[in-house]
């Protein structure tokens, strides 16, 4: 779809497919057989993409990981690890629509300064320390398709791997 009034290309991304897995049960209330960790991602949706507006388009996502039964639990330390997608890397990762794609990535803060991935490379992942009474917390991608980048209209998207590790 293309609008000559503003000269954007109707892209529409949505990526942070969820699959999850989890390392060993701890010995934390939560994160158990009787009182598993439950993980949630919302997807990072750019919407209408013009290639040449001077800032690309951004959009944030979340990874939400609590205890199933909240009350009086406490999350174990856990870590967050990203996978490259469907491109198989991470500079950049790609948002795909048929033959044609679009270069894109996933930060830990606004900033769009640090890859989150798996810890390979210049990627990092995000971390929490146990330690505070929560039975939930919430982590923000950050994404980012760059400006300059002249392709196909379509609805583009990647399917990214949340794994958690405690």
């Amino acid at each position: 779809m293309r609008s000559r009034s503003h000269g954007a290309l109707g892209y529409s991304c949505a990526i942070l497919a969820l699959l999850v897995t989890a390392g060993p049960a701890s010995a934390a209330a939560c994160g158990t057989g009787l009182n598993p960790i439950l993980v949630t991602a919302t997807a990072v949706a750019f919407g209408l993409y013009s290639p040449s507006a001077s800032s690309g388009a951004a959009s944030n996502g979340t990874v939400t990981v609590a205890c199933t039964t909240p009350v009086g639990a406490t999350l174990p330390s856990f870590t967050i690890a990203l996978s490259a997608g469907t491109a198989g890397q991470f500079a950049p990762r790609h948002l795909s629509f048929g033959g044609a794609s679009l270069n894109y990535n996933l930060y830990t803060a606004p900033s769009h300064a640090t890859v989150w991935g798996d810890g390979t490379g210049v990627t990092v992942t995000q971390s929490y320390a146990s330690g505070a009474a929560r039975a939930s917390t919430i982590f923000t991608a950050y994404g980012l398709v760059p400006p300059d980048q002249f392709t196909a209209a379509g609805m583009y998207a990647d399917g990214i791997t949340v794994t958690v590790t405690y």
